[in-house]
């Protein structure tokens, strides 16, 4: 009787060569994406998307975007005024306008490290965009920072009635700054509220205007927690100054005060 011989397969390496491609295929499929370098310099505009890195041909849609692919030390560039929504920094920071004093609405906490410096330059923070339901209890929120610079910005409307209502609220764990220059705080609850463990949250407020703040223009509540004061205005509030539970606040000598307690006098040199 003959003997039968079963064929063998006709292309035995290319099938095997046809699973691996698959497999490896559905592999790369599935594979996460590589991180995306941070950038030294970014851009942010109304009218961005969010995705990629956020370059000046590019920008990016909202604050927290652009701060995530924003190294630390680098520089937001705000292009137009907007709606950027709320974002936490956890990084030394600038944040500052393109081109003059830019419309940014926003609220933004401060959870950075201890050495960690934040600048905002020539912005102006609001906390509400009736429009969109939007109403921040706050423009700036700082929990933790080295220093934290404000220079020549406005803060408004921050008017919330379950929960802060400062245009800049410190709630310091640890000792952290806060500098405030040549700025405007204008229709808020308090304008900046020093609070946070004792001897952990100090102000220093020179050059600015704080106007119809409808509670106080700053209040400072907690034993050795301080607002340093110099050459500002504090009009149209109940309380010019309002220190609570050994909140202190000292003061030059040339600000405009109407009504609240009085700071205690430092000498000029």
């Amino acid at each position: 009787m003959a003997m039968m011989i079963r064929n063998a397969p006709a292309f035995p390496a290319a099938a095997r060569w046809l699973r691996l491609t698959v497999c490896l295929l559905i592999a790369l499929l599935f594979m996460p994406a590589p991180a995306q370098a941070l950038v030294d310099q970014t851009w942010l505009s109304s009218e961005g998307l969010d995705s990629g890195s956020c370059l000046a041909l590019a920008p990016c849609a909202t604050l927290g975007y652009a701060i995530r692919q924003t190294s630390a030390g680098g520089t937001i560039s705000v292009m137009d005024s907007g709606i950027y929504g709320s974002a936490t920094i956890d990084r030394s920071v600038t944040i500052r306008s393109e081109y003059g004093q830019i419309s940014m609405v926003t609220s933004v906490i401060i959870n950075a490290a201890s050495t960690d410096k934040v600048v905002f330059d020539n912005v102006a923070i609001e906390c509400i965009a009736p429009a969109r339901g939007i109403a921040y209890s706050f423009g700036v929120g700082v929990l933790r920072a080295g220093d934290v610079l404000l220079n020549h910005v406005s803060i408004k409307d921050c008017v919330a009635k379950t929960d802060v209502g400062a245009g800049v609220y410190m709630n310091c764990a640890i000792n952290c700054r806060v500098t405030l220059n040549d700025s405007v705080i204008f229709n808020n609850r308090v304008g900046v509220l020093v609070a946070g463990a004792d001897a952990m949250a100090h102000a220093k407020i020179y050059r600015s205007l704080f106007l119809s703040n409808s509670e106080s223009g700053v209040r400072v509540i907690g034993n050795g927690n301080d607002a340093i004061m110099a050459d500002n205005n504090l009009l149209g509030s109940p309380k010019s100054m309002d220190l609570q539970s050994g909140g202190a606040s000292r003061s030059f000598g040339n600000n405009s005060m109407t009504s609240g307690d009085t700071p205690i006098p430092m000498s000029q040199y």
